[in-house]
């Protein structure tokens, strides 16, 4: 599979953050909008036997990777106790660096660029009940909801490992613009979630088999490729649900999920050459929905080869 990096413009407010699982699911319902439930059948063919037709990773602030899960004991570093809190801070690494041993690329871990990250802010949304013309309890209660919003000149990177044999460099573009004209996450129906895409590029990490991977997107591990005792994660539960027309078939929700979060570093029993890792989840076989038995949850994850130790 080969690997490209997209450059997005964020043009609105996000309801939800860019998770790479999430994102996946998004351009199935794009695929399907455009070309058909046939063609879309055709994508997803193999898809939990290990044949991924498009693995896409979280939303990253341009220029940046995220900070992979690994205690400074495993890498051999020690850190004044009063450093530590600006260290935890440091949450991103550049994407040139990956070539680097691990340590030293640490050492150049910063907070990104103000102007990339999102502004968290809490607002107050209210439902109005027509027949009072006011606010109430129950579901016409006010609540407080979350929204992350971006700098006008802000930009995220996502990269996306593709089967070319599936799917065309342009037919890739063209279906993150449309999820970017829709809008992406909660309340895209309400203006939120809109992206264009700026840039696609051929992108291609360090060159030559590695046994230590970084995952920029929720991952469900293939336990029997990897050295258990030698992985470090954040465990995340997912709560899916359906979007799109999904939500009028009956129950929208999905089987809770065990994932691990992005950032996981994961160690192979043997040198490999990946340029994703994981398990296509659900299908027919083990199913996630109740009312779209076919549907699947991306389980795999762009993955950058990471060097724990300087060469020799």
């Amino acid at each position: 599979m080969k690997t490209f990096r997209l450059t997005l413009r964020p043009l609105t407010a996000f309801g939800t953050p860019m998770a790479g699982d999430t994102l996946f699911g998004h351009l199935c319902w794009a695929a399907l909008e455009r070309w058909g439930s046939m063609r879309l059948g055709e994508l997803l063919a193999g898809y939990t036997e290990g044949r991924p037709w498009l693995v896409v990773s979280d939303g990253f602030p341009a220029g940046f990777l995220p900070r992979p899960t690994v205690p400074d004991a495993v890498l051999g570093r020690t850190i004044d106790p009063a450093r530590r809190k600006v260290m935890r801070r440091r949450v991103w690494l550049p994407a040139g660096g990956a070539s680097s041993p691990l340590g030293d690329w640490l050492d150049d871990a910063s907070a990104a660029s103000e102007r990339d990250l999102a502004k968290s802010a809490v607002l107050t949304q209210n439902t109005i009940n027509r027949l009072t013309g006011t606010t109430g309890t129950g579901q016409f209660a006010p609540r407080q909801v979350e929204r992350d919003a971006y700098e006008r000149d802000a930009r995220l990177d996502v990269y996306a490992a593709v089967d070319d044999a599936r799917l065309d460099l342009r037919a890739l573009e063209q279906l993150f613009q449309d999820v970017g004209d829709m809008g992406y996450g909660r309340d895209a129906s309400t203006g939120l979630g809109k992206f264009s895409v700026e840039t696609i590029d051929d992108h291609h990490w360090p060159p030559g088999p590695a046994r230590h991977w970084l995952c920029l997107a929720p991952c469900a591990p293939d336990t029997a490729a990897l050295d258990a005792a030698r992985c470090y994660y954040h465990p995340l539960t997912r709560f899916g649900r359906h979007g799109n027309l999904g939500v009028r078939l009956g129950v929208p929700f999905k089987r809770p999920l065990l994932l691990t979060k992005t950032g996981a570093l994961l160690t192979s029993r043997q040198p490999e050459r990946w340029s994703h890792h994981g398990r296509g989840l659900g299908g027919r076989g083990q199913p996630l929905s109740a009312v779209i038995p076919d549907t699947v949850h991306q389980g795999y994850a762009p993955v950058v080869p990471v060097k724990l130790e300087a060469a020799p």
